[in-house]
């Protein structure tokens, strides 16, 4: 895989439904999308919350990703639109 991954530790991390991706998530604040059919990071989610990210989960559909933050906030992303929801 290539790309720059997290720059601190790691806590989060969950395949997709189909396998074709790995989300991770850890103490940078950051929820990072790995692509490995192309072997890169194929989104990253900059500042996601305002402290560590604990646990990143998708979907059962693999069209959303949800994360639980240090900072006691819950978020739901959208994985089509990149955005949060």
């Amino acid at each position: 895989m290539t790309g720059e991954g997290h720059k601190d530790w790691l806590c989060g991390v969950d395949f997709h439904p189909v396998g074709s991706h790995l989300v991770t998530s850890g103490s940078d604040n950051c929820i990072k999308l790995w692509d490995f059919v192309n072997s890169s990071i194929a989104h990253t989610f900059e500042n996601a919350h305002t402290a560590p990210i604990w646990r990143t989960k998708f979907h059962d559909t693999g069209d959303f990703v949800l994360s639980g933050a240090g900072d006691g906030t819950i978020k739901l992303w959208d994985l089509h639109s990149l955005k949060l929801r």
